[in-house]
């Protein structure tokens, strides 16, 4: 899945909830080769998002193996953020 260009909050990625075949979600919002940079910052919404991803990583079976997010939430400085503990789940997927 794909999100170039789109501007949505993250609502709308619901029916992906719970996927176990899903293997791949770009949520960067740029196509390829262009620059990361997006002005103004876009309405994606961890708040939408996140728990969506995490109703994927939780599945027994989940495919999921590459996940790609917007710069802005990369850049996020505080390690204690919703983005940071949600890659931390992520990652502890794969230690299992």
């Amino acid at each position: 899945l794909k999100l170039t260009n789109c501007h949505i909050k993250g609502a709308g990625l619901e029916p992906l909830r719970g996927s176990i075949i899903i293997e791949q979600i770009d949520l960067s919002l740029v196509g390829e080769h262009q620059r990361p940079n997006i002005s103004p910052e876009p309405p994606i919404s961890r708040e939408f998002v996140l728990p969506i991803l995490d109703s994927i990583i939780e599945r027994e079976g989940c495919s999921l193996m590459h996940l790609q997010f917007p710069q802005v939430w990369r850049e996020e400085p505080s390690t204690a953020s919703e983005f940071h503990a949600f890659i931390g789940r992520y990652n502890q997927m794969w230690a299992n």
